[in-house]
């Protein structure tokens, strides 16, 4: 059952953003907003933002952003209903209450979130006190994990029974279809329900800013016709590829040391998380992905990656490596002895012994060259040649020029090879890449791409779309189609304020916030509504005196003019090439027909470079009596 958006919005606008934060965050006054040092990292300089006016916060040095009620759920750990509740209880405002066997939920997300909380504490209590969780809790005593790491991981346990989870719900009034969409109970044909996790340690994944997501479970039993692991199914609030075991409880250290370590396993990382070892996350067994990259690039630019000393493990570094290094990350690869991962050698060694090895870990270039030394590929000449364009293959993925240069150079000097050689086939290289990916248009990609990548006109769009009023809205809307944006996250925004707009309401910048489950996503938007315009310089030559026009409006001009500017050199240069091959034809007739076309672009190209939207902006304000 949903709980009232009026009554939601009531609890909402009873109480001061301010007011409230600054019960948990010190804030000082700095010019129309509040600033402090964030709660949600550690930092020396103030980035955490809060606007009175907006009634919002976005940390500029994280990206921790929303509205109060995101702010309970980041800074409490708690669902959306919860925060809810508590701002309601501060404010004294009582919450209608439910029927008997119903629970307020909010939005499918909340529902999802809130049966996964559910279902942690449910794995954790059977853990830590129940009798049948006591030989789970021995086996992790037996794997070195200590209480204190069971409680900053969550760990659980699963009961060896059907429906352990199943009863427990409905002893508690939990419906089992929220379950269900969880994935941690399964429906079937007749309709009754079953555990999917039993008689497994429960490992909860957590999202970045710390609420239950999926699960992962280890077997007890050696049975070897029960898999080993099993791993909540994909849901709309997890997805394997874009998460990172360990990440929200290693994030503030990883910003603190600079770097992060990268393994594979849970008791990996929960192994030398204990130990003191705090900046590692761990890919979880899945092949690492271009997303869990991203996001760990928002806290740091370099990672040690740490494999099993086998050849399957060589084999899924090698791939990892060049994922890391397309995001322009830098990446060190730690070896450990024969036989070991980062669990048991932790468990045999001193920290110190451990942070020797990260000291002797190798860049990439010397990593591959070791392992096709060991796979034997430069016994042969032919194969030889493979394995070092394989090396200019990895070097062609990073962004940064200077330091495909310089890899470049290392390769040289190492293989003895001409560097005129290496770096003729690295642009050959980065021109296959380049054909190959203007041949393919990866939405999916581009829908997790990051959002600074966004061009300024389109990040000025936003703000303009979130903060005008009906008169600015209508000229906009006139002018910039849904087609015309390039980033699939602006599109969707527009297209929030289009129907809100066709609909004659103005959108709600907190239920829209509230209804987004990406957290970069909301602190994107977050970001662009805090922040400035980034208005052209030119604005006041075009309109003259300062005061004339609100600056909203200077912002218009702006991305009009960009957006058109885009559009005319489109234009022109469809045109050259269709002049090109006129001239090519010798077809004098098109030709004169195209230069004639060029020479009209050009002229209201010179129009806009010197006047932009000004002049039409006048016109429509005059129509509306506001000049």
């Amino acid at each position: 059952m949903r709980l009232p958006e009026d009554k939601i919005e009531e609890i909402r606008n009873s109480v001061d953003i301010i007011d409230y934060i600054n019960q948990f965050v010190p804030l000082k006054r700095v010019g129309k907003n509040y600033v402090g040092l964030c709660p949600f990292h550690t930092e020396k300089t103030p980035s955490f933002t809060v606007s009175p006016d907006k009634q919002l916060y976005h940390c500029f040095g994280c990206g921790a952003s929303g509205n109060l009620f995101n702010f309970v759920m980041q800074y409490e750990k708690v669902s959306f209903i919860e925060a809810v509740r508590k701002v309601a209880e501060y404010a004294g405002i009582e919450l209608p209450k439910p029927g008997d066997t119903q629970r307020w939920i909010e939005t499918e997300y909340e529902e999802l979130y809130e049966a996964n909380r559910f279902g942690a504490s449910f794995f954790y209590r059977n853990l830590t006190k129940s009798a049948e969780g006591r030989r789970a809790l021995e086996y992790l005593y037996r794997r070195g994990i200590n209480d204190a790491s069971i409680k900053v991981f969550g760990l659980g346990y699963a009961p060896d029974r059907w429906d352990a989870l199943v009863q427990y719900a409905i002893k508690q009034n939990f419906p089992l279809d929220s379950l269900e969409k969880a994935g941690l109970i399964v429906k079937r044909e007749d309709g009754a329900y079953y555990d999917r996790f039993r008689d497994r340690v429960i490992f909860p994944i957590f999202s970045i800013s710390g609420r239950v997501v999926a699960f992962g479970g280890r077997r007890l039993k050696d049975d070897e016709d029960v898999p080993k692991y099993i791993n909540s199914p994909e849901t709309k609030v997890y997805s394997k590829s874009k998460v990172l075991y360990g990440l929200y409880q290693a994030r503030d250290e990883i910003r603190r040391r600079g770097y992060a370590i990268l393994v594979e396993g849970y008791m990996d990382c929960i192994s030398l998380f204990q130990a003191g070892i705090e900046n590692v996350v761990a890919s979880s067994g899945t092949a690492l992905t271009d997303e869990q990259i991203r996001l760990l690039s928002n806290y740091t630019n370099t990672i040690y990656f740490i494999y099993d000393a086998d050849s399957a493990g060589a084999k899924a570094m090698l791939r990892g490596v060049d994922i890391i290094l397309a995001q322009g990350l830098d990446v060190y690869i730690v070896k450990l002895p024969e036989g070991e991962d980062p669990d048991s050698f932790i468990r045999k060694n001193s920290v110190d012994k451990f942070y020797s090895l990260i000291e002797n870990a190798v860049n990439f270039i010397e990593f591959k060259a070791q392992t096709y030394q060991q796979l034997g590929k430069f016994d042969d000449p032919n194969v030889k040649a493979k394995a070092i364009r394989s090396l200019v293959e990895s070097i062609s993925k990073i962004p940064d020029q200077l330091k495909r240069s310089v890899f470049i150079k290392e390769v040289s000097s190492k293989y003895k090879l001409p560097e005129k050689v290496l770096s003729l086939e690295l642009e050959n290289v980065i021109l296959k890449s380049k054909r190959k990916e203007d041949n393919q248009i990866d939405w999916a990609s581009s829908q997790t791409s990051k959002f600074k990548s966004i061009p300024a006109e389109e990040r000025d769009l936003v703000k303009i779309l979130f903060e005008a009023d009906d008169s600015v809205l209508k000229f906009v809307f006139n002018y910039i189609k849904q087609a015309d944006i390039e980033s699939e996250f602006v599109k969707l925004i527009y297209q929030a304020v289009y129907q809100s707009f066709s609909e004659g309401k103005k959108l709600n910048i907190h239920e829209f916030l509230q209804s987004v489950s990406d957290d970069d996503f909301r602190s994107f938007v977050t970001s662009i509504v805090l922040g400035k315009y980034e208005v052209s310089k030119f604005w006041a030559k075009r309109f003259g005196r300062e005061g004339e026009y609100e600056e909203i409006w200077k912002a218009v001009d702006d991305v009009l003019t960009r957006f058109y500017m885009k559009k005319i050199s489109r234009i022109e240069e469809e045109l050259s090439q269709g002049i090109k091959e006129a001239e090519a034809k010798g077809d004098d007739e098109k030709l004169s027909e195209l230069l004639a076309k060029k020479s009209e672009i050009n002229r209201r190209k010179n129009v806009f470079v010197n006047k932009g939207f000004s002049e039409i902006i006048r016109k429509y304000l005059k129509s509306l009596n506001q000049v």
